[in-house]
């Protein structure tokens, strides 16, 4: 058996090593950390495209390791991988955010092999699910002060994303949008006031990596069926999501799609 494996499961699966990671998943009173102590509340979840993966190491389930749909917009990624309001719908779907990862075996090297694993499986998985061909991965790294008393004057600057060659593009602007009351598009009828609260967060680290062979933004034709579970789904987006669903089912538990089709 192979030391470390990266096996694809449900969000559900990654709950407990979401919750234990530094970043905090929601904000206001939903999910607020105290400083110096471990997070409290509930991740907010995912919603958008997802691939989540268990990361297993000499038999030991010591991690989570997931995949995302691409931030919508910000600036120094942008700039980067040549996304602007002319190409930015048809063309943000290829990239994949690297939403998690948590790793709670320190060994040595061990987190690059497994973001170099991961890579090259979220790709894949990323094709088949999505019938989107992927060209680049961008990352959001929350800048802190990790120090201890055996190492002072440590702090959390994305060196396992330099490790690996991705490119450190420059810092967020501090302000984001959540959906909290409002749903995913802010309707009224969820509850919402028509629009996205709007509140200021710290400015995050963004590092950004072409997928080998690509160099410039690739247009795609992904179709969206995250609406197929209300009533506002068209019959398309209904049977989309379902075939969609029958996929992600194929996929739970196995390291690549060639044991899915076994």
């Amino acid at each position: 058996m192979d030391d470390l494996r990266l096996v694809f499961c449900s969000s559900s699966d990654v709950v407990n090593f979401e919750t234990n990671h530094y970043v905090e998943k929601m904000p206001g009173k939903y999910f607020r950390r105290k400083p110096n102590s471990k997070p409290e509340g509930k991740p907010r979840g995912h919603h958008g495209q997802q691939i989540h993966f268990l990361i297993w190491y000499k038999g030991e389930n010591v991690g989570a390791i997931s995949g995302g749909s691409a931030v919508f917009a910000t600036k120094v990624r942008d700039d980067f991988f040549g996304i602007n309001k002319n190409n930015r719908t048809q063309t943000l779907n290829g990239i994949i955010d690297n939403t998690l990862f948590r790793l709670e075996n320190h060994e040595p090297n061990l987190a690059t092999r497994v973001l170099r694993y991961w890579r090259r499986s979220v790709v894949e998985y990323w094709e088949y699910l999505y019938d989107v061909k992927p060209f680049g991965f961008e990352t959001f790294v929350e800048f802190d002060d990790i120090s201890d008393e055996e190492h002072p004057n440590r702090q959390r600057v994305g060196c396992l994303y330099k490790a690996d060659n991705w490119i450190f593009v420059g810092e967020t602007s501090g302000s984001t949008k959540n959906h909290i009351g409002v749903g995913l598009t802010g309707s009224p009828k969820l509850g919402g006031e028509g629009s996205y609260a709007r509140e200021k967060v710290s400015p995050k680290l963004v590092f950004c990596k072409w997928i080998r062979g690509f160099t410039e933004p690739q247009y795609c034709g992904y179709k969206s069926s995250w609406k197929a579970g209300t009533t506002a789904g068209t019959s398309e987006e209904k049977v989309l999501a379902k075939e969609r669903t029958d996929r992600r089912k194929r996929c739970v538990g196995t390291s690549s799609l060639t044991e899915a089709f076994i």
